[in-house]
């Protein structure tokens, strides 16, 4: 993460972690809210990258993740989170995907999860979706990867009940970067018991955005 001291007044913040800065915030201090809402900009900016609702633009989808990332400041509790980089990660993730669950709400907006997985497999067939190859394909394509984990990983840690205890196995494996060979090998079930799990995984994780 880079620096969010950009300014002289704020250069004596430089010396706190992100930790104590969200401390700091919420005892009123200014600065040093301003410091961390700076310093995590970027991280909202890529998130944002990875989601789009159909007739909102990118600005949109990054005030959503602005709107997050002052929760995570507000709300960021150092006896119970790990750290407020991974809190303000969930916070972040929680707010684009509300707003594009809202959108999905309503009837006169469409609903895409991501821009990979909205676009044409093959350029001259508009019908057919990355989206609907994941029915029944592995994730592959980076980008849709990258917005998979990201929302189960949400998933996962806000408590929602989606997935069934040996899906929550293997897709934890999954998140750690392990391919199907490794996490079969640790759960003791075929490869094939862990592919289905990760196709119920896949249909669930689309579900949840659309429900």
């Amino acid at each position: 993460m880079t620096s969010g001291c950009m300014t002289r007044g704020e250069q004596a913040y430089c010396k706190y972690s992100d930790d104590e800065l969200a401390v700091m915030a919420q005892g009123g201090d200014i600065s040093a809210e301003e410091v961390l809402m700076r310093k995590y900009k970027e991280t909202v900016r890529i998130k944002s990258k990875m989601y789009y609702m159909a007739g909102a633009d990118e600005d949109d989808i990054v005030q959503e993740g602005m709107i997050g990332l002052l929760k995570a400041i507000r709300q960021f509790d150092p006896e119970r989170e790990a750290s407020f980089g991974t809190f303000a990660g969930i916070c972040i993730t929680r707010q684009i995907i509300s707003a594009i669950r809202a959108a999905g709400r309503d009837k006169h907006k469409a609903l895409n999860t991501s821009v990979s997985l909205s676009n044409p497999v093959i350029d001259d067939e508009d019908d057919i979706t990355i989206a609907d190859t994941l029915k029944t394909n592995v994730v592959e394509n980076p980008e849709e990867l990258l917005v998979f984990k990201d929302i189960a990983y949400y998933i996962l840690h806000n408590g929602d009940n989606v997935f069934s205890s040996f899906e929550m196995q293997v897709l934890n494996e999954f998140l750690k970067e392990n391919d199907f060979e490794k996490i079969s090998k640790k759960l003791g079930k075929s490869i094939k018991s862990i592919d289905n799990a990760m196709q119920r995984v896949k249909r669930k994780v689309i579900d949840y955005l659309w429900k």
